[in-house]
C-alpha cells in the first residue's frame, strides 16, 4: 500500500490513471443507484443520490487498488509475472467494486501508454474478466457495463487525453445466449418485431433489459438496430430509449454507436472491446477457432468500415461508397500486433475445482502465453487477480491453475475476527460500523 501511495506522488501516469479510476467508479456508483430507482418505478431525487457518502470507497477496496497499482504501471514489475492477488471478502462486502476499480485503472494506463514494445495499446482488449456460470456472467455484465459507460463519458469529455477510440465492453459467451454472427443478431431482432415471432435458437443481442446509465427500459424491437455487413458496418447497436435527449447513450448524443456494449462474437473480434467478460468454458474453442487469436492482439490490418482483420476473418481489402447507408469508400490499413490484455480477473475462484479446474488449467497455459509479449528483451505476463468469498486450499488451486504464487488480501490479522479491514461481530449486534 505504501508503494502504491508513493507511486502516486512520483509517477504522473499513475496519478492520472488513479484519478480516472476514482471518477469512473464514482460515476458508476451514482448512475447505478439512479438507474436502479428508475427500474423500480421510482422518480429518484438526484440530490439524494449524488451526495458525499456515495462518493467513497470502503477501506479494503481502496487498499486493493493501491497494492495492484505498481504492477499495472510497470509491466516489468515482479508482482505481475509470478503472483495472483486473491481478494477474500464475504458475499456482499464489495469485492466486485474493488476489482472494477483496478480494471478502470488498467484501462486508463493503456491509453496513457499508447506504444510500448511497438504494440499499440489505445485499442485492443485491456481487461479479461471471467466467470464460471452464465447467469452470474450476465449479472456482472450489467454492473460492468455501467463502469464502461462512465469511462466513455469521461473520454468524450476529454478526447485529447483519452483518445478517439470508444471504451466498450463485450460479452463473449455461448451461442445459446448471444449470437455468433451479426446475421444471427439481425434474425433475432426481426423475430421480435414479428407478431408471434419465434426465437431463432441462436442467442439474442438483447442482454440488457434496461439502460445501465439511466435505467430506461430497452425494447429489442425498437432500441436495437442491426447494420448488415454487406450494406453497413456489421454492427448491432443498442440505443437507450430515452426520448428526452438526457441520456448520453441515446440517438441524440450517441448516433451510430449507442451504448458501448458488444454482444455478438463477430463484432467482438472486429472491434476488440476494452473490457471483455466471458465464461471460462468459452476458451475451449481456441484450438479450432483461429479468430480467438484476435482477442490477444493478433491482427494484421484494420478495415476503415468493419474493424480489425486477421486471416481467419474474411473481408475484402476495399469497399465502395454506399450512398444508401451514407458510408464513404473504405480500405484496409496495415496494423501490427496489438498489446494483449494487461489484466485477467477471475471471479468466484472456488468454483474452478475438480474436473472443471483441470480443464481450465489446461487452457490457462495457452491464455497466459497468448497474453505474454516482449518489452526491451523481457517477457511481460498479464497481471492476474481473483476473488472469492469461500477459501480452501487456495494456494494449491492457484498453483495448479496459473502456475503462480498466492497473495491473499486482506491478510490474516492477529485475531481471526479482525483483520483491520473487516471485523466479525456476533449475531444481534446490528450492522457493522
Amino acid at each position: 500500500i505504501q508503494t502504491g501511495l508513493a507511486l502516486l506522488d512520483q509517477n504522473e501516469h499513475a496519478a492520472t490513471a488513479f484519478r480516472f479510476a476514482n471518477e469512473a467508479m464514482y460515476r458508476q456508483r451514482i448512475q447505478s443507484s439512479y438507474a436502479k430507482a428508475v427500474r423500480q418505478g421510482q422518480k429518484p431525487d438526484w440530490a439524494e443520490i449524488d451526495k458525499a457518502e456515495n462518493h467513497s470507497w470502503r477501506t479494503f477496496q481502496l487498499a486493493f487498488l493501491l497494492i495492484n497499482l505498481p504492477a499495472l504501471v510497470d509491466p516489468t514489475h515482479p508482482d505481475r509475472s509470478g503472483l495472483v492477488d486473491l481478494i477474500w471478502f464475504p458475499t456482499g462486502g464489495g469485492k466486485t467494486e474493488a476489482y472494477l476499480g483496478v480494471a478502470a485503472c488498467a484501462l486508463a494506463l493503456r491509453r496513457l501508454q499508447p506504444q510500448l514494445g511497438n504494440r499499440a495499446s489505445h485499442v485492443g482488449i485491456g481487461v479479461l474478466m471471467r466467470y464460471t456460470l452464465r447467469l452470474l456472467t450476465l449479472q456482472q455484465f450489467q454492473r460492468a457495463a455501467a463502469l464502461i459507460c462512465a469511462c466513455e463519458v469521461i473520454r468524450r469529455a476529454n478526447p485529447a487525453q483519452w483518445g478517439s477510440e470508444p471504451f466498450r465492453i463485450g460479452l463473449w459467451v455461448g451461442s445459446n445466449t448471444t449470437p455468433n454472427r451479426t446475421q444471427d443478431a439481425d434474425e433475432a431482432i426481426k423475430s421480435t418485431r414479428t407478431p408471434n415471432g419465434r426465437p431463432t435458437g441462436k442467442g439474442s443481442p438483447h442482454q440488457l433489459t434496461n439502460c445501465p446509465w439511466c435505467g430506461n427500459p430497452l425494447d429489442p424491437g425498437k432500441d436495437i438496430e442491426v447494420e448488415p455487413f454487406e450494406s453497413g458496418r456489421g454492427r448491432t447497436l443498442v440505443y437507450c430509449s430515452d426520448n428526452k435527449g438526457h441520456c448520453p447513450f441515446g440517438h441524440r448524443h450517441s448516433p451510430g454507436e449507442g451504448l458501448p456494449v458488444l454482444t455478438v462474437d463477430e463484432e467482438i473480434y472486429r472491434l476488440l472491446p476494452a473490457l471483455l467478460i466471458a465464461t471460462v468454458d468459452k476458451f475451449a474453442q481456441m484450438p479450432w477457432n483461429g479468430r480467438t487469436a484476435m482477442l490477444f492482439g493478433q491482427v494484421t490490418g484494420r478495415c476503415e468500415r468493419h474493424g480489425f482483420r486477421s486471416p481467419e476473418l474474411g473481408d475484402s481489402d476495399s469497399h465502395p461508397a454506399n450512398t444508401k447507408s451514407r458510408l464513404p469508400a473504405a480500405r484496409t490499413l496495415p496494423q501490427g500486433p496489438l498489446r494483449p490484455p494487461d489484466l485477467i480477473i477471475q471471479d468466484e475462484l472456488h468454483l474452478i475445482s475438480g474436473p472443471l479446474g483441470s480443464l481450465v488449467g489446461l487452457y490457462e497455459t495457452a491464455v497466459d502465453r497468448l497474453c505474454t509479449w516482449e518489452l526491451n528483451g523481457q517477457w511481460i505476463r498479464p497481471k492476474v487477480i481473483a476473488s472469492t468469498a469461500t477459501i480452501r486450499q487456495a494456494e494449491a488451486q492457484v498453483h495448479g491453475l496459473f502456475d503462480r504464487t498466492l497473495n491473499i488480501f486482506p491478510p490474516q490479522g492477529l485475531e481471526v475476527g479482525d483483520n483491520f479491514f473487516s471485523r466479525q461481530r456476533p449475531t444481534g449486534d446490528g450492522p457493522e460500523a
